[in-house]
């Protein structure tokens, strides 16, 4: 896809339906923002599963992300590894039917080594420095959604691109290479595939008929993975000071298949589209915090991490594979390919603060704690440098459609000799401005146990959390004449971590 016609195509998106997620031939670059920067329970299995809620606490590899700060904490060099395991089931809704899908994948969710150094000088400070790879966001999604239509067909979309576009016949047949079967652009595709035929100053759907039986599948992969190097020091015991450097991969993948068949065709007797996206990337962010020390047993904890400036490349692919009716149409190609596009463009992920609370319980019997995180999501940005009035209108769109929110976390450990117990809360405020009739806020509960001996330590958690979701398989310029799939999602994130002391 060229770059001109993307601006082209999300321009016409976005102008008549912003507030909806967008499917074939084209999106609106704020969700992908939004998707790469929405981090839930992450890290070793005992921040996950005290919820996350680790910015006025220390000693854990997890501080190499969460706060700096808590590195300082150390008084000896550790290695861990913390394997994770995903399980999800959706169940959709669209057109007044339901479709359950269930998945699982696997991954690692942190390594890291932390390296303590001594004590210097008179003022007893001490430091350490720590590298760690966290998976901050595991894309790893799917669902499937089916119905009968009644108002539309996906050639609707179709016919309306290629009328927004207002190429002729002519135009659309010389971008078709009729030797392989490729074309050039989107609005070439459809009508070599016999979707759209040209009408007056437009052009019109090619099957007419209803119901249209709809069903199709969305399939997510992937990953957003930081490595980060780490600098914690501890003076006097009092308090705790940190700087982290981040350095972001982005990769992702999405394959979007739709598929119509028709009961009463005249022409067609079915069709199915499919669009896949691949998305990689890589950025740099920047990570500051500290702990203090109120009382010997309480501590307040604070971190800012600045946007991440990611630098990002994807590649779209589409093709139609038809079924038409016999003696309608000859052609030399069942399946019509599009040219595959390369698009290069910069998101700018959200400010991030934390500030929390953490309290040790008399005869440090365990611990807990409280915070409350800052999310930026309003001050996200897209950009292009060849295209600065469609950067504008994807940054206007980001502000309508996003807000800042603030998370909530709370965690407690408990200890029982070498063994720990522990649990926790996670709550993700809704960052869009209009519900659309959905709650879009999730609750992450999570519990999990460990023991730890003088050269060893093993933990366990498992996080579930449930929230809905909303998707339009194709968006028209009349809201009511296309539906959205509504989507529940349930899933559980059980995560090992194995480490020792050095």
């Amino acid at each position: 896809m060229k770059k001109s016609l993307v601006i082209a195509v999300l321009a016409f998106i976005i102008s008549f339906t912003l507030k909806a997620q967008v499917g074939v031939s084209g999106h609106f670059y704020g969700e992908d923002a939004f998707k790469f920067s929405q981090y839930k329970n992450y890290g070793t299995a005992r921040t996950a599963g005290m919820g996350g809620a680790f910015t006025a606490l220390g000693g854990d590899a997890s501080n190499t992300f969460v706060n700096p700060a808590g590195l300082g904490f150390y008084n000896r060099s550790e290695f861990s590894i913390s394997p994770s395991f995903n399980s999800s089931s959706t169940t959709t809704n669209y057109l007044g039917q339901s479709a359950i899908r269930n998945s699982s994948n696997s991954s690692i969710g942190n390594v890291s080594v932390i390296f303590n150094g001594k004590s210097r000088g008179q003022s007893k400070m001490k430091s350490s420095f720590g590298i760690s790879y966290n998976n901050l966001v595991n894309f790893h999604n799917e669902f499937d959604y089916q119905g009968d239509n009644n108002a539309s067909s996906i050639q609707d979309y179709f016919a309306e691109q290629a009328t927004f576009r207002g190429a002729n016949s002519s135009t659309l047949d010389s971008e078709f290479d009729p030797v392989t079967g490729i074309a050039d652009t989107p609005e070439a595709m459809y009508y070599q595939a016999y979707m759209i035929d040209p009408y007056e100053n437009g052009y019109v759907v090619v099957e007419p008929s209803f119901p249209v039986s709809q069903s199709g599948r969305v399939s997510e992969q992937g990953n957003l993975g930081q490595l980060n190097l780490s600098y914690g020091a501890n003076i006097q015991d009092k308090t705790y000071l940190g700087v982290s450097v981040g350095l972001q991969s982005l990769n992702y993948n999405s394959i979007n298949r739709h598929d119509e068949s028709f009961p009463n065709g005249e022409v067609f007797n079915a069709f199915a589209n499919q669009d896949e996206l691949v998305v990689r990337g890589t950025g740099v962010n920047l990570s500051i915090g500290m702990i203090y020390r109120i009382t010997d047993d309480v501590r307040f904890g604070l971190n800012v991490t600045t946007p991440t400036a990611l630098r990002t490349s994807e590649t779209f692919y589409s093709a139609i594979n038809i079924d038409q009716k016999p003696n309608t149409f000859q052609t030399d190609f069942q399946t019509i390919e599009v040219v595959p596009g390369e698009f290069d463009y910069r998101i700018t992920t959200p400010l991030r603060a934390n500030a929390g609370l953490g309290y040790v319980l008399p005869g440090k019997i365990g611990v807990i704690s409280a915070e409350a995180e800052y999310v930026g999501y309003g001050g996200m940005n897209v950009n292009n440098k060849q295209s600065q009035a469609w950067s504008s209108e994807q940054n206007r769109g980001i502000e309508d459609y996003y807000k800042d929110v603030i998370n909530l976390k709370g965690g407690a450990e408990f200890r029982f000799g070498k063994v720990r117990v522990r649990g926790g809360v996670n709550y993700l405020a809704d960052p869009y401005v209009s519900d659309n009739g959905l709650n879009r806020s999730s609750l992450i509960l999570s519990g999990g146990a460990g023991f730890r001996s003088a050269r060893f330590f093993a933990d366990a958690s498992y996080s579930a959390t449930s929230f809905d979701t909303a998707y339009s398989p194709y968006v028209l310029s009349v809201p009511e004449n296309f539906d959205t799939a509504v989507t529940a999602n349930r899933s559980g994130i059980l995560t090992f971590t194995v480490g020792t002391f050095f």
